[in-house]
């Protein structure tokens, strides 16, 4: 036997049973009570309705009829109007509506059915079982709203089976901070139970915040929420947390939201502000104070490739191979947001092999890089040791930062000795040593990265460093000073830093 016909034989069944005429439901009133006039004219009100679904769905408005009779039976509730609010859904393929319709006539209505009615009622709601499958859907998330074609469940409609029509629905879950998610159900008849997962993907971390009083105003990066408590989504980083109320000291706390994960914040009880202190505006929308500055110490090692762009006295290393670099730590706090002060410690070394003497060149009149060149090789090392002044932007997680330091730099040079075999030792420039303090200016550029208390950044920097006092004596035991022509070295490149920080919010600034 096909669908079609199926369906046809079960409606022709159920107009049968349910489709009857209405009897009078009530003996008339008397005239002079006025509460009987208004229950006469309610019952006639009701028959009216009644009268009219009959109409409209012999005429074939099925959608009419069921607004009918459906009036009819919160008039004057009934089994009549019920049995043809059932067929009328029926007969708008709402097969899973017809059979709870009808199992609402048997447990309200069951002392007015005769028996026959009754047998016949259970047979009509076991055919149409079989144009009725049931799920059960489940989320991981318990505040997830859920709608199956449009129609909100709520958590009583979630915990038991959802019998729905053959066929496809379309299935939506949603919640703030997940991801949307819409599919089509496809239900086949006489299903029972099937588990439908739904599972929502997170887009955002969450915050949960208690307050000890409902009174307390709770706010979020400067933004009111909501008093006593609150629970939301927030972008994953740094957020502030603020707990406030009229007359008492602000709690307040920076915390980490991570993608998926809550973070609890339980606020202790406010105490009560200090009499000097500035009162603090009512914990109204709009009111609480903003962001507050980050405070901390903070760490971090580092490592730079550096360039070095002077020459020794009578020693040129623009054709030379060179590799240089330095190591070091950095100690300091950060005051406020935008500014930190810290102490360098950095250690440095440049290697050059194959720089020209000049003396060489110029006695024999040749360039350097012909066979007159006497390839000379010299090491320059660096200590340096300063404060400097940080400048950072108020990004949480990335910022741009900008270092200006001074301090003392420690520089000693060692050039190699000349060989008799090379050249004539009277024309060539002695090998030696010098070494000498000087002050040092440094410049960096560059941008850093949070992640967690992790600090990484990326620096373009600049040394200028002094280097008149670095003196010392050459192979001959005369006194030499390598850059007193220049009195100064250029170095640049580029640095890589690694390190931890502990920024906090400081206490509450007067408003």
């Amino acid at each position: 036997m096909g669908s079609v016909e199926r369906a046809r034989i079960i409606r022709l069944g159920l107009a049968a049973v349910l489709l009857t005429a209405a009897p009078p439901l009530f003996a008339q009133p008397k005239a002079d009570d006025k509460k009987a006039e208004s229950v006469d004219a309610m019952t006639e009100q009701a028959r009216r309705h009644f009268k009219n679904g009959v109409k409209l769905y012999n005429d074939g408005n099925f959608a009419g009829a069921l607004a009918e009779f459906e009036a009819a039976y919160r008039l004057k509730p009934g089994p009549s109007s019920l049995k043809n609010v059932a067929l009328s859904q029926k007969a708008l393929f709402r097969y899973a509506e017809a059979a709870d319709t009808l199992e609402q006539v048997l447990s309200r209505h069951k002392a007015e059915l005769g028996e026959g009615e009754e047998k016949a009622i259970r047979g009509a709601i076991d055919e149409l079982a079989s144009l009725v499958g049931s799920v059960r859907i489940k989320t991981n998330v318990d505040e997830a709203k859920v709608s199956v074609d449009g129609r909100v469940l709520d958590k009583a409609a979630l915990a038991r089976p959802l019998r729905l029509n053959v066929g496809e629905h379309t299935l939506v879950a949603e919640a703030p901070g997940y991801g949307r998610v819409s599919r089509v159900l496809r239900v086949a008849g006489g299903q029972k139970d099937v588990v439908e997962e739904v599972t929502l993907t997170a887009t955002a971390g969450f915050v949960s915040v208690t307050a000890q009083n409902p009174d307390d105003a709770v706010a979020v990066d400067g933004k009111p929420l909501r008093f006593g408590s609150w629970r939301g989504p927030l972008t994953p980083g740094w957020h502030y947390v603020q707990v406030y109320r009229e007359g008492q000291k602000p709690f307040e706390k920076r915390v980490s939201v991570e993608l998926g994960r809550t973070t609890t914040v339980e606020a202790p009880a406010l105490e009560p502000a200090d009499p000097g202190d500035e009162p603090e505006k009512p914990a109204t929308p709009g009111t609480p104070s903003g962001p507050r500055q980050l405070r901390g110490w903070y760490a971090l090692g580092s490592v730079s490739g550096l360039g070095l762009r002077n020459d020794p006295q009578d020693i040129s290393i623009d054709s030379s191979k060179a590799s240089g670099g330095s190591f070091g730590v950095r100690a300091g706090y950060r005051l406020w947001t935008p500014v930190a002060v810290e102490l360098l410690l950095e250690g440095g070394r440049h290697d050059i092999t194959g720089a020209c003497d000049q003396r060489v060149e110029k006695a024999a009149n040749r360039k350097c890089g012909t066979d007159a060149q006497l390839d000379r090789s010299l090491t320059l090392e660096s200590i340096r040791l300063g404060p400097n002044l940080r400048i950072m932007s108020g990004g949480e997680t990335i910022r741009f930062t900008s270092t200006l330091g001074v301090g003392a730099v420690r520089h000693q040079l060692e050039l190699d000795a000349v060989s008799d075999s090379d050249v004539d030792r009277s024309s060539a420039v002695p090998g030696g040593k010098a070494k000498g303090w000087d002050p040092y200016f440094l410049l960096e550029v560059g941008i850093q990265y949070n992640w967690g208390h992790v600090l990484l950044e990326l620096d373009g920097l600049t040394f200028i460093d002094g280097a008149s006092n670095v003196k010392g004596s050459d192979d001959l035991g005369d006194s030499w000073a390598p850059y007193s022509d220049t009195g100064g070295l250029f170095m640049a490149g580029i640095g890589l830093r690694a390190g931890w920080s502990e920024w906090t919010p400081d206490a509450a600034p007067k408003r």
